[in-house]
């Protein structure tokens, strides 16, 4: 398998993950802007325990903190795309176009495993800055915790920014 079909096969296994109802739920209760910011609280959290306890546990919680800031991410997405369009059903394959877009990734009319490696390399570049930073025990949690938090956050506007009936 190679390594573009892995990554689509994880970022499908995230889509898969996410409950269409509980977000729906919590975008009625609480607002979309709440909703995003409890995601981003969430990645926060994840990102602060992972990056703790130093150069050890920044390296072994990597690969979990990456995988909670891809769900946070397609929760926001989701929630943003419940919220401007009143349903929460979209395939996987334009629910990655928005997704694309959000992270400033030109999508065509299909997504493909390229585009989606460049997806991933957009995360991962902007969260690469707080693993610089998690060698250093508190420092690194307070650091990876912060960009977390402002990395969820600015998905939440960007895809907020998207007009959805383009998709």
């Amino acid at each position: 398998m190679s390594g573009e079909k892995a990554l689509a096969d994880l970022f499908e296994k995230a889509f898969d993950t996410l409950d269409p109802q509980e977000i729906k739920k919590a975008v009625d209760e609480h607002g979309i802007d709440k909703f995003i910011s409890r995601c981003a609280k969430r990645s926060a959290i994840i990102g602060g325990i992972c990056g703790a306890g130093g150069l050890t546990t920044g390296l072994l919680g990597l690969p979990f903190d990456v995988w909670n800031n891809v769900i946070q991410q397609f929760r926001v997405t989701l929630g943003v795309i419940y919220h401007q369009r009143g349903i929460c059903s979209v395939g996987f394959h334009d629910f990655m176009k928005i997704v694309g877009v959000s992270v400033g990734v030109e999508t065509g009319a299909s997504v493909t495993s390229t585009v989606m490696l460049l997806i991933a390399f957009q995360i991962l570049t902007r969260l690469g800055v707080s693993n610089v930073a998690g060698a250093v025990p508190i420092t690194g949690s307070v650091v990876r915790g912060s960009v977390n938090y402002a990395f969820i956050s600015g998905i939440g506007a960007a895809v907020k920014a998207i007009d959805m009936n383009a998709f």
